[in-house]
């Protein structure tokens, strides 16, 4: 269930850089925008960097509260699931990112924050 201005709603847009434990780092956006453009080509890309590719995003669309790039991160976790690349191993991709500092402690972090949006995803699901 989309909503029209808000893809993450419940959440306020405004509490968007509070959802995730990281954030990007320079480098981190830099390896982004790579996985991001490789993605756009419809390059080959690894599971781990399919795995990357979604965490880098929904970590960039968040931070900037950029409500187009959330909803573009949505179509690609939809697409690459379409495709059969579905999220596995997806700690040990995060451990990568952690340990190369392309991700870094997010000071805004909010625990708890991100499951209100998917228990609202799960109830209007079910309520289908």
């Amino acid at each position: 269930m989309r909503h029209p201005k808000n893809p993450l709603y419940p959440i306020e847009i405004n509490d968007y850089p509070k959802l995730f434990d990281f954030v990007l780092s320079v480098d981190g956006l830099v390896y982004f925008k790579t996985l991001k453009r490789n993605y756009i080509l419809n390059k080959e890309m690894t599971l781990d960097e399919c795995n990357k590719l979604r965490l880098l995003y929904v970590y960039y669309a968040t931070a900037n509260r950029n409500t187009q790039e959330v909803y573009a991160w949505q179509d690609i976790c939809i697409t690459l699931d379409d495709k059969g690349i579905f999220e596995k191993d997806m700690y040990q991709s995060k451990e990568d990112l952690k340990n190369k500092l392309l991700v870094i402690k997010n000071p805004q972090y909010q625990s708890g924050l991100y499951r209100k949006y998917v228990e609202y995803v799960k109830e209007n699901m079910e309520s289908k």
